[in-house]
């Protein structure tokens, strides 16, 4: 693993949220895509929401999105862990773990899957793709 990363997720709002938090913390959002620029395919209402988004501000860094549109979220579960590998066997590992009596969210495909473990705590594990 080689990092993890508090994310965030709106409904709608996450351009303003993260402007707002750039200005406050003193920081900047250093990467913005929307789910037009994205590979998953929403209507053309949502194509201007943001997929993904990152801020940095000294030795803070988070990200955040807008939820989806099915997949709308409520405030106190807003929030993922999201966990970089460059091991991609590390992170099917730590993916099997972290499922065991929990809930798949996205399968683990492409570099990318999301659960929900026992807990009720969110993760996002990301790396590249074998």
């Amino acid at each position: 693993m080689t990092n993890l990363i508090p994310y965030l997720v709106f409904s709608g709002n996450c351009k303003e949220a993260m402007e707002f938090y750039a200005m406050t913390l003193n920081g900047r959002i250093t990467s913005v895509t929307t789910f037009g620029e994205s590979p998953i395919d929403v209507p053309l209402e949502s194509k201007d929401r943001i997929f993904d988004c990152t801020l940095e501000a000294e030795n803070i860094r988070f990200k955040a999105s807008d939820d989806l549109p099915n997949h709308s979220v409520k405030h106190g579960s807003n929030f993922s862990l999201f966990l970089s590998f460059s091991n991609q066997d590390k992170k099917k590992e730590i993916f099997n773990k972290l499922s065991q009596g929990g809930h798949i969210l996205f399968q683990l495909e492409d570099g990318f899957g999301m659960l929900k473990d026992k807990f009720g705590v969110q993760w996002m594990l990301v790396g590249k793709a074998k």
